[in-house]
Order: structure tokens, then sequence, then C-alpha cells
């Protein structure tokens, strides 16, 4: 069933169903005042579903549900108003909507009734197809795991914008993510991809943070089995059951990210993973900024953090360690340790040193495919 020009848009659905719809796609609605029609979503009758699109030009979201269609066709609605009435309406009922030609937006459910005003199809932006011929695919968890393991080490810095997302690499059946501030480095890979061979050309891509951010939210709403993407040339499609998500690409070269991590270590420290994010936690207490740094002293006998701050106070915990190489003083910024610790994902974390001021890794006991690496701070 296809809607035309014309067609006055009639259809019946489940409130739960057409809330998950918007709730789906209003991330990517824009709010510029410069182009008003993105502050609406697109709906329209495609087959025998429902299409729910929104874009803010950056990023497109695109969803169905399931709906009673009595007439095909399409208009915009704005986002904000629809969602906030739909949420308000009461019960779980059906909820009746018609679009007209004039693109008036009648909404009925029990004793309530709304007219809002839209748009025209035709005026909104189309958003490109998914194209499943040779698209990746890896299971939800595993990607999950892996953006969450990276995405914390992202700028948030607008002058470094190349920096401002997750660079991903696929190399053959491998899968890799690399995020650095310039401070730190987040590394991983998996060998995840499915239907690919050693011989498919490679390509990567630098996917803002928004966008993985929001295929995170939408992999937790919908419980995928596997997610799928396609990367162009500025542009990648990820496709989580019938949700698309396509996002512009940050232009740019990403840095060498393989010359930032250290590829020997004249010493290796290793703790408990737990113990020592507390321990963090409990010194950063007593920083008084983001600029301020918690000493973490190697020694033969136990890691102890301490910090002191004038105005503030000082203290010191002390951890089991077991270390092999000289003893060392290291200052790092607590949060930094405190973020790569929240996700390290093991019961044991190991300590890659060369000095006071060279960077060290930090990376889970039982997994040598994950990566951190942090700049120390100068001792004072």
């Amino acid at each position: 069933m296809a809607a035309k020009k014309g067609d006055i848009m009639h259809i019946t659905c489940k409130k739960e169903d057409i809330v998950r719809g918007v709730h789906i796609i209003e991330t990517a609605v824009s709010s510029r005042a410069t182009l008003p029609i993105l502050s609406n979503f697109l709906i329209e009758v495609e087959d025998d579903k429902v299409k729910m699109v929104s874009t803010d030009l950056e990023i497109g979201v695109r969803c169905y549900i399931d709906a009673k269609i009595a007439s095909p066709g399409s208009g915009t609605i704005p986002a904000k108003r629809f969602g906030n009435i739909i949420r308000e309406l009461p019960g779980k009922g059906e909820i009746d909507i018609k679009i007209d030609d004039k693109a008036h937006i009648d909404i009925k459910s029990g004793k309530s009734h709304f007219v809002l005003m839209g748009t025209p199809r035709e005026d909104y932006p189309a958003l490109p197809n998914f194209t499943e011929e040779k698209a990746y695919s890896v299971e939800a968890p595993v990607l999950q795991d892996m953006i969450k393991k990276t995405i914390f080490a992202a700028s948030t810095e607008e002058t470094r914008y190349i920096l401002n997302g997750i660079y991903l690499i696929v190399d053959g059946s491998e899968l890799k993510m690399v995020t650095t501030d310039g401070r730190r480095l987040a590394y991983i890979v998996k060998k995840c991809l499915k239907g690919t061979s050693a011989s498919r050309k490679g390509m990567s891509a630098v996917v803002p943070t928004k966008t993985v951010n929001e295929l995170l939210r939408i992999m937790s709403l919908e419980e995928a089995g596997d997610v799928k993407f396609n990367i162009t040339e500025n542009q990648i499609a990820f496709q989580v059951k019938d949700v698309v998500i396509i996002s512009r690409l940050i232009d740019g070269n990403f840095p060498n990210y393989e010359q930032v991590i250290p590829k020997k270590s004249k010493i290796q420290a290793t703790t408990n993973a737990g113990d020592l994010l507390s321990a963090t936690r409990q010194m950063a207490l007593l920083t008084a900024d983001k600029g301020s740094g918690v000493k973490f002293a190697f020694n033969k006998e136990a890691l102890q953090l301490s910090t002191s701050t004038q105005g503030l106070g000082s203290g010191e915990v002390d951890l089991d360690l077991e270390i092999s190489g000289e003893k060392l003083e290291v200052a790092y910024n607590p949060v930094y340790v405190v973020d790569i610790l929240k996700n390290i994902g093991d019961e044991k974390v190991i300590f890659e040193l060369n000095g006071a001021l060279d960077a060290s890794i930090l990376r889970p006991a039982g997994d040598k495919d994950y990566v951190c690496v942090i700049m120390p701070m100068r001792l004072s």
C-alpha cells in the first residue's frame, strides 16, 4: 500500500506502539529555528506498516510501527508537541490519527481530541535507504561492550573535531575501535564480524559521538540479536531490527593511534580492579578540580594512592600489588583512571609503565585486546 499525493492518511494504533516510535525517533529531531520542518517527524504508510522518520541533517532515524491502516497517506507532525500529547493520553487504548491533504493532523483517543498543524511530506528531507548488500554484521552485546569500553575517551572539545567520535576500523572479520582526547586513549579489537572474510577490503570511519550514543540507546530499547552496518564515503548506517540510524561521518584523518600505544614496558604491576576503583574515587574526593592529580606510588610491598590539597586535606590508601621492575611514582588525573576502571571488565588490572612522564598502559589482566593509554601528570 503506497501513499499518494492528496490521500488522507487514516491509521489506528496502540498507544504503546506509537509512544515507542516517538521515543525512537525523537533524538534526531532538530530544534534549529532556521529549518522549522526539522522539528517535525515524517509519518507515512509503507506497505502494511507505518514508517516514522526524523533527521537533523547530521543524523537520521527511521523505524516502523504496527497499525490498522484505513487509508494510506503521509505528512509531518510537530514531534515535541505530538509526543507530549500522546504520552498524556489516559490508559493504554488505541489512538486514531488522520492527516488530510492540508496537513491537518486529527488525533482521537477515548474522550480526548486534538488537531495539530503539520506540513506536507514533500517538504521533508529524504533519508537514504539501508542497503543490506555487503553490510557487516555483529552481535549487539559485543558491539555495546566495545562502544562502552572506548567512548569515554573521545574528545568533547569542538576545536578537535576529528576526535569527537569513535574511529571504527573493519579489517576482515576484525572490528577495531579507537578513541582519544589527546590525554588518554582507548583501543579494543574483536574478531566478531559475521559474513566477512580476510580478503574483503577493509574500511574505516570516524563516527560522531552523538551517533554512537544514539546507537547504544536504540540497542538497549530493541534488545537486538545482530546489528548490521554499512560504511560509504561520507555516511554510516546501522540497522537494529527494524530501526535504521544513518549518520554523516566526521571528515578528516584520525591520528596514528598505533604510535601512541607503548610497545614495551620496564615495569608491570597488577592489582585488584575493584579495590583500585574504590581507592581512586576516595582520593578524587580530595582533589580541587579536574586538573588535580592523585599520586600512584608503585612499591615492592604495595600500591599507595595519595593526594593533598590545600584547604581541603589529604588522604592515602594502600593496595596489594604484584610488581616486576623498579619502584615508580606517577600522578594521574583520577577521573581518567575511574573511567577506565568502570569499564575494565576484569577482576585484575595491569599497569605497564616506563617512567613518571611516559604514557602508561592500563588493561584487564585477562584481555590483551583491550588497552587504555593515559598520560601522567607532573608530580608537584
